[in-house]
């Protein structure tokens, strides 16, 4: 069963009932990215074959929407039309798979999922399912084990016994199970339970007990976490922000207190950078290597920073370019704008960059020192070498030339520099 080829099915029908934002908890976003794109993503390492996503009728539109185009656009949908269960949702999704090989089930909603569980649970030879030991099982169904320890129960916690409730041994709701012993087991699935669904936790037992499957099990909540409420989704937020941070520090970037630094997925930080407390920055940024960054500093909009240049404490950069030793140290706002190498940004400069209608470009160039207090209107040009005095505002298309030194409101010229 091994070798078979691995198709994966995503069960992500849910109507988001308990999330009361009105829109499909699939779409909220965790870390930078759509929670869903997280659960695919993780899939997609190991899957070899075909790729299904379940969906139910309330969200199907808006899910459709996102996925065309996203980094997932290779999955295709499949819908259950009514809430009959989770036994039903793979019976929805059967007539999209083929007949025979393999087939990994997982919930669309557990985002902290690592590909290296997905893929060791594919390596179990006859089948396997996943299992995780936590203090408190509330909400999971739980595994029933004989005195020898072999699973004979899959129980959903509706149905369970005041005994079964005591166990902490947790359905995590991931599966890699035979294809064509799935099909036979959902054909004989019924509805005799307290929810009066149909159950693929049934489905499942039924399958692993006959091919002989494992139950691989782990310890804690942190990877099986399902995101029912805002509650878990800011309890998922929270893991994958710790996942995130640890990657960057052992990859050489120093992060002085990971507690109150927020990075998101897709950013990257060369060694040797340093991130000050209370730091927000967003996905599609890079950081060079020494740069510093904070304390509260906010990065979004693929601003990219080259070595050496620093963004200090409430500084805020949007779709910016700092060139190499640039610096913007205080009270500075940065959007869409281009500064040159070891350019001085001032405490309290503005590029004021919206005009109202469109956003419009400020660039800054090389050695340029840009007073305390300077407003630069978009689109405009401040020279290789130029200054500007405190409190200065540039207008619009009022370039300021290489070494120009401007003052005042409108700024005026005083000549060239004698730094330049």
């Amino acid at each position: 069963m091994s070798s078979s080829e691995l198709h994966v099915l995503v069960l992500a029908g849910g109507e988001s009932t308990r999330i009361r934002t009105g829109r499909p908890k699939a779409l909220l976003d965790l870390c930078g990215r759509p929670l869903l794109e997280w659960v695919l993503s993780a899939a997609e390492e190991v899957a070899s074959g075909s790729r299904i996503l379940l969906l139910g009728p309330t969200h199907q539109e808006s899910i459709e929407t996102w996925l065309d185009g996203s980094p997932c656009e290779n999955w295709k949908v499949a819908i259950q039309p009514e809430a009959n269960g989770t036994g039903d949702a793979v019976r929805c999704a059967l007539e999209h798979l083929p007949e025979t090989g393999r087939l990994l089930i997982l919930c669309g909603d557990t985002p902290s999922l690592q590909p290296e569980t997905l893929a060791f649970l594919a390596e179990q030879e006859n089948g396997a399912m996943l299992s995780s030991i936590v203090e408190d099982p509330s909400g999971y169904g739980r595994l029933a084990r004989d005195k020898e320890g072999n699973l004979i129960g899959i129980v959903e916690e509706a149905d369970c016994d005041e005994e079964t409730l005591a166990v902490q041994e947790i359905n995590a709701g991931v599966y890699v199970l035979d294809l064509s012993a799935l099909r036979k087991a959902i054909a004989n699935l019924d509805t005799d339970n307290a929810q009066g669904e149909f159950y693929l936790t049934d489905a499942a037992l039924s399958v692993l007990s006959e091919t002989d499957g494992a139950v691989v099990t782990i310890e804690g909540e942190d990877e099986i976490l399902g995101v029912n409420t805002l509650v878990d989704h800011a309890r998922a937020a929270r893991i994958l922000r710790e996942w995130i941070l640890g990657e960057h520090m052992l990859s050489g970037v120093q992060v002085d207190d990971p507690a109150s630094t927020f990075i998101e997925h897709g950013v990257e930080i060369a060694p040797g950078a340093r991130i000050l407390p209370f730091t927000v920055i967003r996905k599609g940024c890079k950081v060079g290597a020494d740069c510093s960054i904070g304390p509260f500093a906010h990065l979004r909009g693929a601003t990219q920073m080259a070595d050496k240049s620093e963004l200090g404490n409430f500084v805020e950069a949007k779709n910016a370019q700092m060139g190499e030793g640039a610096k913007a140290k205080h009270l500075t706002y940065l959007g869409d704008t281009t500064v040159g190498s070891r350019a001085n940004i001032g405490c309290g400069t503005i590029t004021a960059n919206y005009d109202g209608t469109a956003k419009h470009r400020t660039e800054i160039g090389s050695r340029a020192f840009i007073g305390s207090g300077t407003v630069l209107v978009a689109p405009v040009k401040v020279g290789d070498g130029a200054t500007t005095g405190a409190g200065a505002v540039v207008l619009s298309n009022r370039d300021v030339p290489d070494g120009e030194v401007v003052i005042g409101i409108p700024a005026k010229s005083l000549g060239k520099s004698t730094k330049a």
